[in-house]
């Protein structure tokens, strides 16, 4: 008789402990489908049965230095030898936080150089919802309440969140939502919410925004929340004329602009955020994923200082959380900042994401593949059953997917499109390797 197997069965062990989000519970259960990875370097992951794959998506787009960067986990230590914890708040602050917010505001743009700690996308959305509605209420105007977003939307997951989040699958078996929060049509001009074509469209995407605060009342609307590039919905970026006509808007209407640059930031469209295509600067900003490469739970909502202002008075700002600003995670934010600039990952993203947009563009020539786009290492390709309609295939996407997987390169379904986003340490040969997988399987669709 052979020998029993010591290796630990990963699967059952899945299936037995753990609740996945994303999945039927019941299938999942029965089968344990999850892809288990055990180790990562670079671009590439391996799992648990030794096979390699190549990560064009960096994780849930947020490894930014890629994977197994030892200088991190080298920054965690130093910093929890020397202070391991402490409270950010309540009159308590920590060097690793106060250092890492002076660094940190010598690379966000001119005028967003406050900061508040969190510990995720979707906390640092919830802070900022609150800290515009502390803003207003300090400037007696209480009933500025109501948050504004887009379909299309991404903002996270918690409670209110996902309110805002205006992705309706999303929504599903967790009603019901937080009132107070409304969300318009957005910019979307392959699949134009309003059956226009850019550029005889007046803008309508934009115009909206205005139409809804106008007839909801500007005295009750405290801020708009976006995304300047959709993310989870497929990279969708709106037209040049957008953003300036946006922030026009917010400002002439006295609302607070806040945009959610999670995704976005950090040098993942070859500039440090994605405003800076379009020249302007919000009230509030907010960052997660590539702040710390996701090597830890890490996200800040940037402010300028008219909100900080707007806020001071007797009253307390009574919202923390025990990890905000944990000097561990700070000290690694730092380190993580320190080799983007250090190795200009920010300028190779824009280099190798001109290239590898170019080379997404050859899937054109095929007849299920609509509109390719991107900006920085952050694209999208559509899929659809007929160039003419642009009607979206998600079954051939889903299968493309799946494909892909089978042959070592790990992409996703985003709304209607297939995203690619390589992290910022790609180069030209990383995307051909990642072409080389795509284009044939593009190919026999």
């Amino acid at each position: 008789m052979g020998k029993k197997s010591l290796k630990p069965d990963w699967a059952d062990k899945d299936r037995k402990h753990q609740l996945h989000g994303g999945v039927p519970l019941d299938a999942f259960a029965e089968k344990g489908s999850a892809m288990i990875i055990s180790e990562g370097h670079g671009l590439i992951l391996k799992d648990v049965h030794g096979k390699e794959y190549i990560d064009a998506l960096s994780g849930a787009i947020c490894v930014n230095l890629g994977y197994g960067c030892e200088e991190l986990p080298e920054a965690a230590m130093a910093q929890m030898a020397k202070l391991s914890y402490l409270v950010n708040w309540s009159g308590f602050a920590n060097t690793a936080a106060i250092e890492y917010a002076s660094k940190l505001a010598e690379f966000t743009p001119d005028g967003l150089g406050r900061f508040f700690f969190a510990n995720s996308g979707s906390e640092a959305n919830e802070s900022a919802y609150k800290i515009a509605r502390f803003y207003w209420t300090n400037q007696g105007k209480e009933s500025k309440t109501k948050i504004i977003s887009r379909q299309n939307s991404y903002h996270g997951l918690n409670l209110a969140s996902m309110s805002a989040t205006g992705m309706e699958r999303f929504h599903e078996r967790f009603g019901p939502l937080v009132p107070g929060f409304i969300r318009i049509p957005t910019a979307y001009c392959y699949r134009c919410p309003f059956g226009k074509n850019y550029p005889d469209c007046k803008l309508e995407c934009a115009e909206v925004l205005a139409e809804t605060i106008d007839r909801e009342g500007e005295d009750t609307i405290a801020a708009f929340f976006a995304e300047p590039i959709h993310g989870t919905s497929g990279t969708i970026i709106p037209p040049p004329e957008y953003w300036p006509r946006v922030a026009q808007i917010c400002k002439e209407r006295n609302i607070l602009l806040v945009l959610d640059e999670v995704m976005t930031g950090f040098g993942r469209t070859g500039k440090n955020f994605a405003c800076e295509h379009w020249n302007f600067v919000p009230d509030m900003m907010l960052m997660s994923k590539g702040i710390i490469s996701a090597a830890l739970p890490f996200s800040a909502v940037a402010i300028t200082e008219k909100v900080f202002e707007g806020m001071r008075g007797p009253n307390a700002f009574y919202h923390l959380y025990t990890c905000g600003g944990h000097p561990v995670s700070c000290a690694v934010a730092m380190k993580n900042l320190e080799i983007l600039i250090k190795k200009k990952l920010v300028e190779n993203s824009a280099k190798v994401g001109k290239y590898m947009l170019e080379r997404l563009k050859e899937l054109e020539e095929y007849p299920h593949v609509g509109e390719v786009r991107g900006l920085g290492l952050f694209a999208a390709f559509e899929i659809v059953q007929d160039k003419k309609t642009r009607a979206a295939d998600g079954k051939m996407a889903k299968k493309l997917v799946a494909d892909a997987k089978d042959r070592g390169l790990i992409l996703r379904v985003a709304g209607t499109a297939i995203q690619v986003a390589p992290p910022l340490i790609a180069t030209e040969a990383d995307i051909n390797k990642i072409m080389d997988i795509i284009k044939p399987i593009v190919a026999e669709l």
